[in-house]
């Protein structure tokens, strides 16, 4: 039996309404608050990666830092109000 080769390669798919729907400004200010994110993490990696230096801390340490639990709790908070806002600029 040969393989049926319609489903073969990427398949279309429904866009959600909210991209479905969007509009040029709401886009703007999505890539805007996201540039601006990431030029302040971008200052402040820099920042840490100097005084890290400065401070004898090598890169392997910093590969090997595991964050607590606290730590991840305190990251996931950030990422989700990251994300809600970016869907806020969204909708």
């Amino acid at each position: 039996m040969a393989a049926d080769k319609s489903m073969a390669g990427p398949q279309p798919i429904e866009r959600p309404r909210q991209i479905a729907e969007l509009s040029p400004d709401q886009l703007v200010a999505a890539i805007l608050r996201l540039t601006m994110e990431i030029s302040v993490l971008r200052d402040r990696l820099a920042t840490h990666e100097a005084l890290l230096a400065e401070h004898g801390v090598s890169s392997e340490a910093i590969d090997a830092f595991q964050p607590s639990a606290e730590e991840q709790k305190r990251r996931a908070a950030a990422r989700l109000g990251l994300i809600e806002g970016v869907m806020k600029d969204l909708s």
